[in-house]
């Protein structure tokens, strides 16, 4: 498994806490028409926004952000790429309905060296 697949999990549970967290500015945002329909029917925040808040969270996830966007990658592509296109509130609710107790809980993996320019 590679080090980007590794580190999804880690992402998407960071993402739901933040989103959790922050809802009533989220929906607002949303709800002036900045969002993005999902695949699964609903809606998130621009990738922008996504990809903000999950990159002050998940530094591993910062040093990968720089190569996809060396390649210009939009920030749509990025969310979808590491597996964020999706509502995050249906997210919530089906692993409250499902009995979750918890978000997973994903332990930290090491350090990954980052190549010399």
């Amino acid at each position: 498994m590679s080090f980007f697949e590794q580190i999804k999990p880690s992402i998407k549970t960071k993402w739901l806490d933040y989103y959790e967290n922050n809802q009533e500015w989220l929906k607002l945002l949303m709800d002036s028409g900045e969002f993005v329909e999902t695949p699964d029917g609903g809606r998130r925040p621009q990738g922008s926004v996504v990809i903000g808040a999950v990159s002050s969270m998940e530094p591993r996830l910062a040093e990968i952000l720089y190569h996809f966007f060396l390649v210009h990658a939009n920030f749509d592509t990025v969310v979808d790429v590491v597996g964020l296109n999706f509502d995050p509130l249906v997210e919530l609710k089906t692993l409250e309905r499902t009995g979750a107790t918890a978000k997973p809980v994903v332990a930290p993996l090491p350090k990954a060296p980052v190549p010399a320019e």
